[in-house]
């Protein structure tokens, strides 16, 4: 009995062993698939109905990011494995409970699509760990805070969120300064018109996305595209990226959007820009348009050397130049206009210098082909019509003269005042070109007031003819008078009596 007693205990106390540690088995399997019941039930359901999830977009590279079909339906926010939180439609409030529930320490990818919030306040603990985070398609009022100085985020994306650079904090407090391990920024369709310069300033590789914020001024892309480090800078989406370019001349003030490509160009024409004479002239050179010449597209160029204390036109300008502004200078001359670079120039201005005339204009390529030339408030004493005459025969080109005072003589009334009236339309601002001496404006010149000459006696020769012509008159009246008597009274008046006699009186008897 005791035997066999202690065979049934040793029987009992082995199958109890073998339970405890199928039981323990089973414990460890569901600790290390706490979703195991739940994927067993999608699989399930998948075979029944036969139709197979469509593949989810879980990551782009290093960045986490899904679709708007992945979207939970009963919550706001769901896990995408065991790393990933994805969530859709949510406020500030709802996010931040969302997120409180759903996020855990091994959370390293964020995705919030359509999001509204007033403050997104980045400091917050819960981002600490993150590597990549996107906010996505939503509306964000304010991004507030910095991140943490630890953050590992290597992806950033805050796209389609109608951010403007009014939304960040002042320079002291911005939010992405601490992001030291970001390799990719996708801030692509908002309405930033700042650069973030201080993003890509650094000695690592990172890839940005900026298109759709058409208002970003071009020279911060250029700044980026010139430093040294500039080939660690990616612009995805590099054909849709555009900047705005700020024109500023002296009468006006324009925006244009550009590709960035032209940027590039603008590389290069910097370089040009640089090699104006004379040296240190420091104007300024823009892309203006594509032209077509000889069959070949070419950028057209603009230079800016207003304000720059020079003395004589600059030459040696970058090619294609198609406009020119030099005024409000000290100029005295036009002569270096004959210079070859000049050859494509349509525009020049050259306003509030102390130019004397546009004789040296004559035979050049510039006064032939011209379709804007502004010479108002210079020192012009006369216009050379014929140098300008035959350009203005034309349709199209416009010349403004206006500030200028002008020598006026019988020669201005004569020539000059119908030379402007005959251009009237070329030339806008034909009434403010203006006499000296306060004579008012040359198209109100009157003959009276300029053509005056002095006199001679051949002034008075036509008073000496009829004169003449009297005495003529008179002296026949008395040779025809003093005949009548002869012929009735029989004598001569004293006077003829007087008179010795001459060989041809015989004719008379």
């Amino acid at each position: 009995m005791i035997t066999a007693g202690g065979r049934v205990v040793d029987v009992m106390l082995w199958c109890a062993l073998a339970c405890f540690a199928a039981h323990l088995q089973l414990s460890e399997t569901r600790m290390e698939e706490p979703d195991s019941k739940y994927k067993s039930m999608e699989a399930h359901t998948q075979s029944i109905e036969e139709q197979p999830e469509p593949p989810r977009e879980t990551k782009l590279g290093n960045c986490f990011h899904m679709s708007r079909k992945d979207c939970p339906i009963d919550t706001k926010c769901r896990r995408i494995e065991s790393d990933s939180v994805f969530c859709c439609d949510v406020d500030s409030f709802r996010l931040k409970e969302a997120l409180a529930i759903t996020m855990t320490q091994n959370t390293t990818n964020l995705h919030v699509l359509n999001a509204t919030i007033d403050e997104l306040v980045v400091s917050q603990s819960i981002f600490r760990r993150l590597t990549s985070m996107a906010l996505t398609d939503g509306n964000i009022g304010k991004i507030v805070g910095q991140f943490p100085k630890i953050a590992s985020i290597a992806c950033l994306n805050i796209s389609n969120n109608n951010l403007s650079s009014a939304t960040l904090q002042p320079p002291d407090h911005r939010p992405f300064s601490n992001l030291f391990n970001l390799t990719v920024l996708d801030a692509s369709r908002n309405n930033l018109t700042k650069f973030p310069v201080s993003l890509v300033q650094s000695n690592r590789k990172i890839s940005v996305d900026l298109s759709g914020n058409d208002y970003l001024p071009c020279k911060d892309f250029l700044k980026v595209m010139e430093t040294n480090n500039s080939s660690l800078v990616t612009f995805v989406h590099y054909d849709k990226t555009k900047c705005a370019l700020d024109l500023r001349f002296n009468w006006f003030k324009d925006v244009l959007i550009m590709p960035i490509d032209h940027l590039r160009v603008q590389k290069e024409l910097n370089i040009s820009c640089r090699n104006i004479r004379p040296a240190n002239s420091n104007c300024t050179c823009v892309p203006d348009r594509l032209e077509l010449m000889d069959g070949v597209n070419h950028v057209a160029v603009q230079v800016d050397c207003s304000q720059r204390n020079l003395k004589e036109m600059p030459t040696n300008l970058p090619p294609n130049t198609a406009k020119l502004n030099v005024s409000y200078n000290n100029i005295t001359s036009l002569q270096p206009v004959s210079d070859p670079s000049y050859e494509h120039v349509r525009h020049l201005m050259v306003d509030n210098n102390d130019i004397a005339n546009i004789v040296e204009l004559e035979g050049t390529k510039f006064i032939d082909n011209f379709m804007f030339f502004s010479i108002t408030h210079n020192k012009l004493k006369t216009i050379h019509t014929y140098v300008l005459s035959n350009r203005l025969e034309t349709m199209g080109p416009l010349l403004l003269i206006s500030g200028n005072k002008i020598h006026c003589d019988c020669n201005t009334e004569k020539v000059i005042k119908p030379w402007l009236l005959e251009n009237l339309k070329s030339i806008p601002d034909f009434k403010g070109l203006r006499c000296e001496d306060n004579m008012g404006a040359v198209v109100d010149l009157r003959e009276s007031q300029v053509c005056h000459t002095p006199r001679d006696w051949t002034d008075y020769i036509y008073y000496i003819i009829g004169l003449e012509v009297l005495i003529l008159v008179l002296l026949i009246s008395k040779v025809s008078y003093d005949y009548w008597v002869f012929k009735t009274a029989g004598y001569l008046p004293w006077p003829a009596n007087k008179m010795p006699r001459l060989p041809c009186d015989w004719l008379c008897e």
